[in-house]
């Protein structure tokens, strides 16, 4: 099978994301199993659809063209189905670069129902085998879905990460670090606030004083009783 080497969901072009698969080693000859493993991963996108989101969309539209056409060079060009070992077909460009070909034709109408039946068949046999294998990794599976929300982009590095710990080390340390950096803002801010209400109450009992200090005496009149009257008036006597 292909190594992933990247896996993002920012778009490109038509594509809403991709995976980045090369092969492990560099080979001109690919044997049935391997082909079979490379339908199972254009498959993948469509299979998580249905088993994460409970609908499908037409993202995985050009992995299904990739995927029907190593297929059916499977059953007529490369002699791998129950047909046996017979060209059917003579593709005129490498199916593996995911391109419509034309080709030539040389079987009847029975024999094209045949083939196009050979054709299904591999295509739900990788279907279900991705299923199953999505299936038993559903945790992984929804670990690289949490983080490619988070980070847009893994690399095989990343994943392979994932796939031993769980967790990426690098992404965890950078959203501890942006943590410790908004709890520094937050708790400094919180001192400012701190401060200026202490500025303002300040100056407030300050403003407060001054306005006693400076505020004029006020005379009171005491009206006085008759009695007081001419007492007062004997004293000044």
């Amino acid at each position: 099978a292909e190594i992933v080497q990247k896996v993002t969901i920012v778009p490109r072009g038509e594509a809403g994301g991709y995976a980045l698969m090369t092969p492990e080693e560099e080979t001109f000859l690919r044997t049935k199993q391997s082909l079979l493993d490379t339908i199972t991963g254009l498959l993948g996108g469509r299979i998580a659809e249905e088993l994460m989101v409970g609908e499908i969309t037409t993202g995985a539209h050009n992995d299904f063209q990739k995927a029907t056409a190593i297929a059916r060079a499977m059953v007529t060009e490369y002699g791998m189905s129950k047909l046996g070992p017979v060209q059917y077909e003579r593709g005129s460009q490498s199916v593996f670069l995911g391109r419509d070909y034309m080709s030539e034709k040389n079987f009847s109408d029975q024999l094209a129902l045949e083939i196009d039946h050979e054709v299904r068949n591999i295509i739900e046999e990788c279907y279900e085998w991705g299923k199953k294998v999505l299936i038993e990794n559903k945790d992984l599976l929804e670990k690289i879905a949490y983080h490619l929300r988070e980070i847009e982009t893994l690399t095989k590095e990343d994943i392979y990460e994932l796939v031993e710990t769980g967790t990426l080390a690098w992404w965890e340390k950078k959203k501890a670090k942006e943590e410790a950096v908004r709890i520094a803002k937050e708790k400094e801010q919180e001192l400012q606030d701190i401060y200026r209400r202490q500025l303002e109450a300040m100056e407030k009992a300050k403003q407060e004083k001054e306005a006693s200090e400076t505020q004029e005496p006020v005379e009171i009149k005491v009206e006085l009783t008759e009695e007081e009257k001419i007492k007062e008036e004997l004293k000044k006597a």
